[in-house]
């Protein structure tokens, strides 16, 4: 059987701990040990996805709708404009009532539209008429394509109206090959995750001192497994490690392989479902790069998708693959009698689950709180930093990652902007990415909005380009005049060093 402890442990708090090695003593283990717990109530900060919507240009009827039914321009949750083969959905922060960030850390998968595999490490160039001979342009990946999460937005049009906090997609309502528009795809994955994805600071609850408190209840009725020195019967959702207010992020496949040019696939042994959401590292020799190598080519990447229990990728080189596939609990809960604490055995392996009250047998995967077999993510560091001037300009973020398989997550933060179809805002959260000039004047070819990050098992090395520009070109107009384009250069970078035990 799984090693579970749910009782107090040597430094006297009440808490639940499981091992992922039956020959460590959950009690006497310590909680600095990482690599030795899949699930530790005493973590202060939990990983947590709010929502998953899945935005498709599958609608009829008017140009403009709006969401719930009978909204407006001024209350909407959700809106739609739509006109010439495009669509433009806006969400307001309301929309996504689980969340309870103003900026939240988000990421988006855009999917080709031909093939409906995931395409967000595919690289495409940017070609302009205005460019003499095509002297000019730049490489981006589809993270640059995707919008972000702003603040203080106001529509081009009335229809569009306003709002505090949220966001937009673009997506095509053509079905026809993407070849030359990779990704501004027609259905995409918006994944909202309950961090902040700015600088404002976490609302979790400390872990206290013990102090007499309650922490768990196990019953019929109720299962909470509140922070140590919080009473499980009143604890909020932020003094709270594990409930079914708080479902942590649970990763159901993790690893690092080689994929070869051309398809293959990762066998998970298990039947995939609809809520999955994959973060993967794509890179060349032995440096992990996220979001993805700083040296861009025409074409490079990969694909990724799913069918049945594999991860399909297909890839225009030899590379490497560093992911975890993470399962969000979103579809619905269901009603019976199943035991809060289950314990069973499924093709051989011993399993533990904590289980939302009043489930039925079998339960869902929105039933599932914990369950032994997949571990939940760790939050190793995190943190905000300002970027200054530079180019190149390194940050380094140190850390302990032993015995860890780390991954990193990271926002861009950024000044406030427009888009000539969207509207305006004040300020705005973006998906990192890498941009690189095909022409540059010095030396250095990543654009003034392009960052990426070296991963180590002891660090994280932000590099950012702020003051660069976004484009160099051979003005076709004025053959022999050199031009600049500005980018939207990164302010500042929230990072997340996420891991489970290697």
């Amino acid at each position: 059987m799984v090693r579970t402890m749910i009782g107090v442990d040597s430094t006297g708090a009440g808490c639940v701990k499981i091992m992922k090695n039956d020959a460590d003593n959950p009690r006497t283990t310590p909680d600095s040990q990482r690599s030795k717990f899949l699930y530790n109530s005493k973590y202060a900060l939990n990983a947590s996805i709010a929502h998953i919507e899945v935005i498709n240009s599958g609608f009829s009827g008017s140009t403009y709708q709006y969401f719930p039914a009978g909204s407006n321009s001024s209350n909407y949750q959700k809106a739609l404009g739509q006109g010439g083969g495009e669509a433009w959905w806006f969400f307001r922060n309301s929309a996504f009532p689980k969340m309870k960030y103003n900026m939240p850390l988000f990421d988006v998968k855009a999917t080709r539209t031909n093939t409906g595999r995931f395409n967000q490490q595919r690289i495409q160039r940017r070609y302009s008429g205005k460019y003499y001979n095509d002297q000019g342009g730049y490489f981006f990946m589809g993270n640059w394509a995707q919008e972000p999460w702003v603040k203080n937005f106001s529509g081009v049009v009335s229809q569009y109206g306003s709002f505090t906090y949220g966001t937009f997609a673009h997506i095509t309502t053509s079905t026809l090959d993407d070849a030359y528009n990779r990704f501004q795809s027609r259905d995409k994955r918006l994944i909202v995750w309950n961090l902040p994805g700015n600088e404002d600071p976490s609302l979790e609850a400390p872990t206290l001192a013990p102090n007499g408190a309650k922490n768990i209840i196990i019953r019929s009725d109720k299962m909470v497994i509140a922070k140590p020195g919080y009473n499980a019967e009143t604890a909020t959702e932020w003094q709270v490690a594990f409930d079914s207010r708080r479902v942590p992020v649970k990763v159901i496949a993790a690893a690092d392989i080689a994929i070869p040019a051309g398809e293959s696939f990762y066998e998970t042994g298990i039947t995939l479902p609809n809520t999955i959401a994959l973060d993967v590292h794509f890179y060349t020799g032995s440096t992990i790069y996220y979001p993805w190598t700083p040296n861009l080519g025409d074409g490079v990447g990969a694909d990724y998708w799913f069918s049945g229990s594999r991860i399909y990728f297909n890839a225009s080189g030899a590379t490497r693959a560093r992911f975890m596939l993470y399962l969000d609990a979103g579809d619905s809960p269901t009603s019976g009698s199943n035991r809060v604490l289950r314990e069973f055995t499924e093709g051989g392996q011993d399993v533990v689950q904590f289980l939302r009250p009043g489930s039925a047998n079998p339960p869902s995967w929105a039933d599932i709180v914990i369950d032994t077999r997949w571990p939940c993510v760790q939050i190793i560091a995190e943190g905000y930093f300002n970027v200054a001037v530079g180019s190149p300009l390194e940050t380094v973020i140190n850390f302990d990652a032993a015995g860890m398989f780390p991954m990193v997550k990271y926002m861009t933060k950024h000044g406030g902007g427009s888009e000539q179809n969207f509207g305006s805002w004040q300020e705005a959260i973006k998906l990192p990415s890498v941009r690189q000039r095909v022409y540059s004047s010095n030396s250095n070819f990543e654009c003034g909005d392009s960052s990426h990050c070296r991963l180590t098992q002891t660090s994280a090395t932000f590099v950012t380009n702020r003051g660069q520009p976004g484009d160099y070109y051979n003005d076709a107009d004025d053959p022999g005049t050199w031009r600049t384009d500005g980018a939207d250069n990164v302010l500042g970078i929230r990072y997340y060093i996420l891991g489970i035990p290697a």
